[in-house]
């Protein structure tokens, strides 16, 4: 009889033993999965931003900086949505973190320097940057204080900021990766900037 309390009892343990081993196993497993799940999805953030800025820069490209509404489903278009909204599988990145600005040249003494054009120096409308690109393309002899917008730029930025980078959100909490996401920034030429011809060189 205490033989067989004695074997029942060593069975017991290793059944527990067993069950330890398991979840210790079964836990690294996981993690492990997870962390796979967390990499590939990093992957996927990086290129899909990229791509998302090049379809933003190249529409940007033929429209007007006065058209915000056409520059906001630009933006949507670009992450592969119809309305405002998150990325597919890419939270926190909306539409609203894909930042366009534009760009001029000045030649100082040397190389030519690509700037952002500031608001003051914004053309009046496409038609006058036009006439402001074919009289003074490195914008130094611009009329009227306004300056010649030869590219187009778009990043991945944090909404209200000079371009800081996004910090990458985990899928799992308990999961962390202190990594900041690309700016992804591609810069394009200028074409239409949403002129037409015949439009009116407005002052």
């Amino acid at each position: 009889m205490m033989m067989a309390r004695t074997i029942s009892s060593a069975r017991t343990a290793q059944r527990g033993a067993a069950a330890i081993e398991f979840a210790l196993v079964a836990i690294i497993f996981l993690l492990l999965i997870f962390g796979i799940i967390e990499l590939a999805r990093i992957f996927y953030m990086y290129n899909t931003l990229a791509d998302a800025t090049r379809t933003a820069a190249r529409a940007a490209a033929n429209i007007s900086w006065e058209d915000s509404d056409a520059l906001d489903r630009a933006k949507q278009r670009a992450i592969f949505r119809d309305a405002e909204g998150t990325l597919a599988f890419g939270a926190p990145i909306t539409d609203k973190h894909i930042l366009i600005d534009y760009l001029y040249l000045t030649r100082p003494a040397g190389p030519i320097v690509m700037s952002p054009v500031p608001s003051n120096l914004m053309p009046a409308c496409p038609g006058r940057n036009r006439h402001n690109c074919l009289t003074a393309p490195y914008g130094d002899t611009a009329g009227a204080g306004e300056a010649c917008i030869r590219l187009v730029r778009a990043r991945i930025c944090k909404p209200n900021t000079a371009c800081e980078p996004v910090p990458y959100q985990s899928l799992l909490s308990f999961i962390g990766f202190n990594v900041a996401l690309p700016t992804s920034t591609t810069v394009v030429s200028a074409e239409t900037l949403g002129y037409k011809p015949g439009d009116a060189v407005c002052l």
